[in-house]
């Protein structure tokens, strides 16, 4: 009798768990509620000819659909990511299981950024009129930009107190990037430090695929500059990325002789960094637009140009597009450090001030 009853348990046991959620629809709720509806979403419904859209499925019972949905772009089915390469209003909706979404309407339109940039680099070059060692450095930024006009270069003069030509942001750069010695010589950032007597690194740089660029117009207004910078982006970065506007002076000869040099005072500088209209660590680009097809705009008027300027007529904008990161690395004793902060370039662009420069 015991071993029958035994039996019948385990018989049941079976039935309840062949009944199990096993065969529980997909997209069903945490209580099993079927799924009588779907809302489909996307974060801008007006965006840049060019750019890739991501879209969302959520169900009504608060489940993400959008790996078992299909999409479809005007009646045809396309997959998610849509890439929308045409001008116009189009609409999206997507199905699952015999359900169809709410209608999304994207407006495509043309901001002027194309969806391929090119790829520039900015030797960003520490130095002073009181180092010996600098001029080398300096001649060999100067024949890399006459090479190639996809290199720009500037001039962070520092490193003594008493360097003429040296500004608030290249004295605290020097401490906060832990320049440890001039010349320093940095190609799109301070994890390439040039070995100047060859262009493979910077080469490297240029071979790099652009995710962003940059448009400029500049004109000197009532005697103060005005500017407008666009920063088009061909895909969504994954971190927060900051715009870095140099106001730069080529062609500056000072009093104080360079030292290393058999010109004395009449070296020549080129591209010294004379103004710096972002925050010394960069300004912020919102992530509503930091997306792949987006435009950012930022817009400067009245600006004042400072008073150590020799030559207007020799003036440039410098604008680049920069992360910030800390490195780590473990010592002997394994104990994690943290290294002095960091930086990528992701791309720059450079005009003289008077002129327009458009994406490229």
């Amino acid at each position: 009798m015991k071993t029958l009853h035994l039996i019948k348990f385990i018989f049941l046991g079976f039935l309840i768990s062949s009944c199990s959620d096993s065969n529980e629809p997909t997209g069903s709720g945490p209580s099993n509620e079927p799924v009588t509806s779907i809302t489909l979403s996307t974060a801008f419904n007006q965006v840049n000819i060019g750019a890739a859209v991501t879209f969302t499925v959520q169900s009504d019972v608060n489940t993400d659909v959008t790996s078992v949905s299909s999409f479809e772009l005007d009646g045809t089915t396309v997959s998610n990511p849509i890439t929308f390469n045409e001008l116009g209003n189009f609409t999206v909706v997507a199905k699952y299981e015999g359900l169809t979404s709410n209608t999304l309407t994207i407006t495509v339109e043309n901001s002027g950024a194309p969806t391929v940039f090119t790829k520039k680099a900015l030797l960003e070059d520490f130095t002073g009129t009181w180092c010996p060692q600098c001029p080398p450095a300096g001649a060999a930024i100067a024949n890399a930009m006459s090479g190639n006009s996809n290199i720009f270069g500037v001039g962070y003069h520092g490193g003594r107190s008493y360097e003429p030509m040296i500004i608030s942001e290249t004295a605290y750069w020097s401490g906060y990037y832990n320049i440890t010695g001039y010349p320093t010589v940095y190609v799109n950032g301070p994890d390439t430090r040039w070995n100047y007597n060859s262009m493979a690194q910077v080469n490297a740089h240029l071979a790099e695929t652009a995710t962003v660029g940059l448009a400029l117009e500049t004109a000197i207004v009532g005697g103060k500059l005005d500017l407008e910078v666009k920063v088009g982006f061909n895909t969504t970065p994954n971190e927060e990325v900051k715009l870095m506007v140099y106001l730069v002076e080529d062609n500056v000869t000072s009093s104080t002789p360079q030292a290393g040099s058999s010109q004395g005072v009449n070296y020549v500088h080129r591209d010294v960094l004379r103004e710096v209209y972002t925050d010394q660590l960069g300004d912020v680009i919102e992530a509503s637009s930091a997306i792949s097809g987006g435009v950012f705009t930022r817009t400067f008027t009245g600006l004042d140009l400072p008073s150590n300027v020799d030559d207007i007529s020799n003036l440039k904008v410098i604008a680049f597009v920069r992360n910030t990161y800390n490195k780590t690395f473990i010592d002997y004793f394994n104990t994690t450090h943290t290294d002095s902060p960091h930086y990528d370039i992701y791309n720059v662009q450079e005009v003289h001030v008077g002129e327009t420069k458009a994406f490229d």
